[in-house]
């Protein structure tokens, strides 16, 4: 074997999250190395989710996520603050510099793809290899949204939705109370529909939230129409037509302009409608798949969401005013150049949520709201409502479709109170692996897991676990043994709110 090559910290995943660690251990004066799976780096954000979901309160976003990320791509449009809707190429453009500024050793289309391609001694790992080269450092911080190296390490992990008595909690596990009931649809069965779930109210299961592309549409001349996949099939597009019929929705433009404007003229797509943009049942498989499986899930969600768009502009079972006004968007040139699904197609698939680890403390429902809202080992502070995507389509009786997955019952998010994530969410129980954090795939069940799962807080949770590598490095001592007052003082010193007024109650 040829001898590996030694960093101080080996960061799997150029995401937000990762990118922040980055920059925190290059302050601290280590290097790093950053693996990144996909061919691009940045994460989501610079993949199409440019629409920040940003904390009810303003001030829990903070870091040098919210002064070097945010900021900067604020000052790319002249401003003098952050921006949080934005074209993806500034993303891209900022992500790439801040890791320049982090002397980062960035490698793109690297792949963990299981345990053989980790190797430890005792409690540690020692080296990561990817394609036939292997990387040692003495810490490492998975900052992928699948968690591959957490999992080949033996870092323990679940995916899906636990029983609600495993951590006493009101909105986990099946919700069939809580579906969303649509109709009517005649016939309510068909793509993408599934079969009745045959378990019990609050029984967990393997399945996963929705994810989708969060696609960019243009406006301008040089839009790019909408192209015609190959495999192309306009039957999978019937319930979305009853749909649009039944609510006498008048054209694409209705869907997409009122939810959220980006400069350059472009708009950002989301689920949209009831059936819409996201493929519920499609992502069960991601989380745990083999690379090969997991392309083939992302296919999935390509030929949806491209025939969607070619359908809505093109099929002739639609009036021609809507079509027309589907025809005024188009994909935008200047953005995606060189993604594998093509020009003006984002690159990325969101990855709502993958893996979870079980780490020395699991955040739940209990700890986002009051009292257990507060930690004594804070490492940010965060406030957004319990979103999860649906999990699944039914049938419900002769002509009414379940969308199950909801935690309200309704289409708007269960409230929280203002938290605070400790840093234990962010490493492995006492006697675990004992140098490795996980800001993105962090210690959390489904429930508690919906609220902090948003791009700015990754960030910061990356920016936490480059301190506690950092620490760690200087003191040589296994992660779980960290001090927290240090780790508190280098959080602060670049920016970290740890704290809020509003936490009180």
């Amino acid at each position: 074997m040829e001898q590996p090559e030694e960093f101080d910290v080996l960061i799997y995943g150029a995401t937000l999250a990762g990118i922040m660690a980055a920059l925190r251990l290059r302050l601290r004066g280590y290097r790093c190395v950053v693996l990144e799976p996909t061919g691009h780096v940045g994460g989501i954000v610079a993949g199409g989710l440019v629409k920040t979901d940003t904390p009810n309160v303003s001030e829990a976003l903070a870091g040098l996520t919210q002064s070097r990320f945010f900021r900067g791509i604020g000052q790319l449009y002249g401003l003098d603050g952050p921006a949080y809707r934005f074209e993806p190429k500034l993303a891209s453009r900022v992500a790439r510099a801040l890791l320049d500024e982090a002397g980062a050793t960035v490698h793109v289309g690297q792949r963990i793809h299981g345990p053989a391609d980790v190797e430890r001694a005792g409690d540690r790992i020692r080296a990561v290899r990817t394609g036939e080269v292997w990387r040692t450092a003495r810490f490492f911080i998975d900052a992928s949204y699948e968690g591959d190296l957490m999992a080949a390490a033996g870092v323990p992990y679940t995916v899906g939705r636990e029983p609600a008595a495993r951590y006493d909690e009101p909105y986990a596990g099946f919700l069939p109370d809580r579906a969303l009931l649509r109709g009517p649809f005649r016939p309510n069965t068909g793509y993408p529909i599934g079969d009745v779930p045959r378990m019990a109210a609050g029984e967990g299961d393997g399945k996963t939230q929705a994810y989708n592309f969060r696609g960019v549409l243009s406006t301008n001349p040089d839009r790019i129409p909408f192209p015609r996949p190959e495999d192309y099939d306009p039957k999978r597009y019937e319930l979305l037509r009853q749909l649009l019929d039944a609510r006498g929705i008048p054209g694409l433009s209705s869907i997409v302009t009122h939810t959220a404007t980006l400069p350059g003229g472009k708009f950002q797509t989301n689920q949209a409608l009831f059936i819409g943009f996201d493929l519920p049942g499609a992502s069960w498989d991601y989380p745990d798949g083999s690379w090969r499986r997991r392309e083939e899930v992302i296919a999935e969600h390509v030929r949806w969401h491209q025939g969607m768009l070619y359908w809505l502009a093109n099929d002739p079972g639609l009036a021609e005013t809507f079509r027309a006004d589907a025809r005024r968007f188009g994909l935008p040139p200047d953005e995606f150049v060189d993604s594998p699904h093509g020009q003006g197609f984002p690159h990325a698939l969101y990855i709502r949520e993958g893996r979870r680890m079980r780490g020395a403390h699991v955040l739940t429902q209990h700890d986002l709201l009051a009292p257990g809202n507060t930690k004594p080992t804070a490492v940010c502070c965060w406030k957004y409502g319990m979103d999860s995507h649906l999990v699944q389509y039914y049938p419900h009786g002769d002509d009414t479709v379940a969308g199950e997955g909801s935690l309200s019952g309704t289409e708007s998010n269960p409230p929280v109170d203002l938290y605070q994530i400790p840093a234990e969410c962010l490493f492995p129980a006492a006697g675990g692996v004992a140098n490795i954090a996980v800001p993105v795939c962090f210690s959390a069940s489904h429930v508690g897991f919906s609220s902090p799962r948003m791009e700015p807080n990754f960030g910061m949770l990356g920016e936490a676990a480059g301190e506690l590598a950092a620490q760690s490095l200087t003191t040589g001592e296994p992660v779980q043994r960290y001090r927290y007052p240090e780790l508190a003082a280098a959080l602060t010193e670049h920016g970290s709110v740890l704290s809020l007024p509003g936490l009180a109650g």
